[in-house]
């Protein structure tokens, strides 16, 4: 079913190519390979000195020590210090820095419902599918924001190294719940497995919610989702 809708999103995306058009520009600090897998996880980027109050951006710290989330120009960390306890979601400084960064500038946004989502997979297949229609190149990186309920959330935070890249190394904290609000934030992009995504995914988002018992903030790279009442937003 998935490799089905895919397909038929390339066929709307090759009927609408010529209309096609880049959006806004993302820029990027590292890459997905470089940073999880090859183990270069130097510093190269400080997030609060490239955030405005337009900023959108995904990424991980430095040695991978944490997830890095910007929304609208507030600059969020999120480092565990092992797998059970949640760690503390707090603003960035200039001390931080982070060696995979993705951001974009986007002073105004749209919204278009997508009402209820079961699964990621259904949720990248209605991105792609508004993406088209909205003229934009799949095959660049979009940034996409979507808010809703999720009745099923699955996100991790890395403390160390990619759950994905590196299986063997040191446990990522996760969250397993649900959340009256939940935003995702990052991009869509198809074909960049390895540089901004991973290898069975179309986009690249980080999910900031509350959750858990206490109702804390929680923030970390999205693994599964399921949405009600969802609403994506594009840039205007």
């Amino acid at each position: 079913m998935r490799a089905a809708a895919q397909r038929a999103t390339a066929s709307l995306a090759a009927a609408a190519l010529a209309a096609c058009s880049a959006g806004p520009a993302v820029t990027t600090w590292g890459t997905m390979r470089e940073a999880l897998r090859l183990g270069h996880s130097e510093a190269r980027v400080t997030p609060t000195e490239v955030a405005t109050a337009h900023t959108i951006g995904v990424g991980a710290l430095a040695g991978l020590a944490g997830e890095v989330t910007i929304v609208d120009g507030d600059v969020l960390i999120a480092a565990p210090t092992n797998a059970t306890t949640a760690p503390l979601v707090r603003p960035a400084t200039a001390a931080d820095r982070a060696t995979l960064l993705i951001a974009a500038e986007v002073p105004a946004w749209r919204e278009l419902p997508l009402g209820a989502c079961a699964s990621y997979a259904e949720l990248e297949q209605r991105v792609a599918e508004h993406l088209v229609v909205s003229g934009l190149d799949l095959r660049q990186p979009q940034p996409v924001r979507v808010t809703g309920r999720a009745t099923a959330l699955r996100l991790h935070a890395i403390a160390g190294a990619c759950p994905i890249a590196r299986p063997d190394g040191p446990a990522p904290w996760r969250f397993d719940g649900d959340a009256e609000r939940v935003e995702l934030v990052g991009v869509f992009v198809e074909g960049a497995a390895a540089r901004l995504t991973h290898h069975d995914r179309r986009s690249h988002l980080h999910a900031v919610a509350s959750g858990g018992a206490a109702g804390d903030l929680v923030m970390g790279h999205l693994d599964e989702v399921a949405l009600h009442d969802a609403v994506l937003l594009l840039p205007r």
